[in-house]
């Protein structure tokens, strides 16, 4: 069944790719967004369970989306953690204000972090939150300034130094996203014998999804986001290489 997820994945990315970059999905297709969250965020829960088990591997992922949720809620009501800002786009079903597709997009953000810095074969490192949570900042640098100024998914109310986004959401985004690893850090060393194919997806699709944003950045006028995400994502792999 996993594989049969991954096929799909990739169809639909491959399909997508072409649409988002040159702004080609019609108005009856902006549902695609969503499935497309969804399916990038149940291949991140299919590695989590094939890593820790069926049980934990549920209960992480319902974690990551439920957590993630919760401070995306706050969040936009207060503005206190990723800058003020609203959701424009129809990304489906909404649970606290926030769609929940949302929640299955940080579950993609977090396990393919996971996948990249701590992968079985490597020892438990004290450094992985912090440079798993790096590598998130690094996958925001390119979505943000796609999503708000090339397909206004969220508008912010005001401006900041990069793309005219708030200096804080960077830094939300990198405190939201070490609070999910923290949780996740007791429970490497204790997974299962995953066949490595899992992991090796998680790793791809951390690649997949920053060339897609990347791809479209370029596309649309604004490739410096591609080139500090790259940029970002880059020194904190080889960083993780010493840790």
């Amino acid at each position: 069944m996993s594989a049969w997820l991954w096929r799909i994945f990739l169809i639909w990315y491959s399909v997508g790719v072409v649409l988002v970059a040159f702004d080609l999905v019609p108005p009856a297709l902006e549902w695609a967004n969503a499935v497309f969250l969804y399916l990038a965020g149940l291949i991140g829960a299919v590695y989590l369970v094939k890593r820790f088990g069926m049980r934990k591997g549920i209960l992480l992922s319902l974690f990551i989306i439920i957590w993630s949720i919760s401070v995306e809620s706050f969040g936009a009501k207060t503005g206190l953690i990723f800058g003020e800002y609203h959701y424009e786009k129809d990304f489906g079903v909404h649970l606290l204000g926030v769609p929940i597709t949302i929640g299955f997009a940080w579950l993609m953000v977090i396990t393919t972090g996971l996948a990249l810095i701590s992968p079985q074969s490597k020892q438990k490192s004290p450094g992985y939150p912090l440079l798993a949570s790096l590598l998130a900042v690094a996958m925001d640098l390119v979505i943000d300034p796609v999503a708000f100024h090339l397909k206004q998914y969220w508008i912010w109310e005001e401006g900041g130094l990069f793309m005219e986004i708030p200096t804080q959401n960077f830094i939300g985004w990198f405190f939201t996203a070490l609070s999910i690893h923290l949780v996740l850090y007791p429970f490497i060393g204790r997974e299962t014998n995953a066949e490595p194919i899992h992991e090796k997806r998680a790793q791809i699709l951390y690649g997949l999804m920053i060339l897609m944003f990347a791809i479209t950045s370029f596309v649309g006028g604004i490739g410096l986001a591609a080139v500090l995400s790259i940029l970002l994502a880059a020194v904190t792999l080889s960083g993780a290489r010493y840790v």
